[in-house]
């Protein structure tokens, strides 16, 4: 399955991982690697983390870019480490090459200050300068970095971690040289310290380590729920403007527990847009005939006859230890066919049935093609309510969540994600 959140959060173990075997790799051979030589092993190291971005990110100029930045770092550190610069330089290039491409700001400042870092330290080198002011340039470099990452999120983890990073490597630049990267390292681990307890007020529960990794940057569920997802009874997920149910979908899929088994209920998502396990339920409620060779139930929004038969057949058919939960933009294709007298009571029927059986309804609804009073009635027998939008500020499209949890009488304002 992918999602974005999943995606991020293989991005930031990925440079764990690199950073981790740089930092193993240059205390075992200290002795045997000069200075320019560990610089050449750490360009080698951030340029496999940007590989790692470009992969799960489908993002060819990072691959691109980031392949001829690890040839560059292992040109110099087997032929000539004053080459080394070099990679930096390719490497910020692309990025922020990518960023200008995929309309990504924030990848193309975080490409610009990695492009200036390996500029600096190419000068450096032909001026035979001291190390310690060229780091120096790189920790506010990588300050400025956090600062960045920190403007994607609804946290102010990263940006207080990047403030901090920069005052502290000045100040121990100028007074304490000897207590730099202790210095440094208190600041991170006070970050993510910090990190843990912010996430804990923000969900009312102990974050995932994907949550934490990520700074709860894009997830959509991270906010007014305390419990699990499937221990909500009905769930209904409102969405204005150009906000995709596909998305929606993946992104719930992403937070079910492994005991859950997902029961899809298709309207305008094609099943054929997804990417589902083989143990998932899926049915397309959909008013297009003549199809063939789909090996899903196609069931028609005008009968809500078969739609009920369907479900009843499927959750007789499930194992007593998995826990179903129904979810899916069905109700976007039917209600159009319903009056509201009679959409009122299917609801309310499916609402009460989740409720009566233990188990998880979540609706995916677009409230721009419905009548209020039809909203209004999903609004009304919903124990949780999570609304997304789309709208402009200041000539750019941002996205919001709301959520109002009755369960645990949470309730939140408008934040970005």
């Amino acid at each position: 399955m992918q999602d974005h959140t999943h995606a991020e959060v293989r991005v930031w173990i990925g440079f764990a991982a690199s950073f981790s075997l740089a930092f193993l790799a240059t205390i075992l051979a200290q002795d045997r690697l000069t200075a320019e030589q560990v610089w050449a092993v750490w360009t080698l190291a951030l340029s496999a983390g940007f590989m790692n971005h470009g992969f799960w990110h489908r993002d060819r100029i990072s691959l691109l870019s980031s392949s001829v930045s690890m040839v560059l770092a292992l040109l110099s550190l087997v032929f000539y480490p004053a080459l080394f610069p070099a990679g930096w330089i390719v490497l910020g290039c692309g990025s922020a090459i990518s960023g200008l491409y995929n309309h990504s700001r924030n990848q193309s400042l975080i490409g610009v200050f990695v492009a200036l870092g390996g500029m600096v330290h190419l000068l450096a080198t032909l001026m035979a300068a001291t190390a310690l002011p060229v780091l120096l340039v790189w920790l506010v470099l990588a300050g400025l970095i956090f600062i960045t990452v920190g403007s994607e999120t609804t946290s102010p983890v990263p940006h207080f971690i990047g403030v901090a990073w920069i005052l502290v490597s000045v100040a121990s630049y100028a007074f304490f040289p000897e207590f730099m990267f202790w210095s440094l390292f208190l600041v991170f681990a006070a970050g993510m310290i910090a990190n843990l307890f912010y996430l804990y007020r923000l969900l009312g529960r102990v974050p995932k380590v994907g949550e934490i990794l990520s700074f709860a940057s894009r997830a959509l569920f991270l906010k007014g729920l305390k419990k699990p997802i499937d221990q909500y009874r009905v769930v209904a997920i409102l969405l204005r403007g150009n906000v995709g149910a596909k998305n929606v979908t993946h992104d719930v899929l992403s937070h079910l527990e492994p005991a859950c088994l997902p029961v899809l209920l298709l309207g305008p998502t094609a099943p054929m847009e997804l990417s589902l396990t083989p143990r998932t339920k899926v049915a397309w409620v959909t008013g297009v005939s003549g199809l063939s060779g789909l090996d899903v139930p196609v069931l028609s929004p005008e009968d809500p006859t078969a739609v009920s038969v369907f479900l009843t057949k499927t959750l007789d058919a499930l194992p007593n230890d998995v826990v179903p939960v129904i979810l899916g933009d069905f109700l976007d294709n039917m209600i159009p066919h319903m009056d509201a007298r009679l959409f009122h009571k299917y609801y309310a029927d499916q609402a009460s049935a989740a409720r009566v059986a233990n188990r998880t309804l979540i609706p995916i609804v677009s409230v721009d093609i419905h009548r209020e009073v039809d909203v209004n009635v999903v609004k009304r027998f919903a124990d949780v309510i999570i609304e997304n939008r789309e709208r402009e500020a200041h000539g750019r499209l941002i996205r919001e969540v709301r959520v109002s949890n009755r369960v645990d009488d949470i309730h939140t304002d408008w934040e970005r994600y």
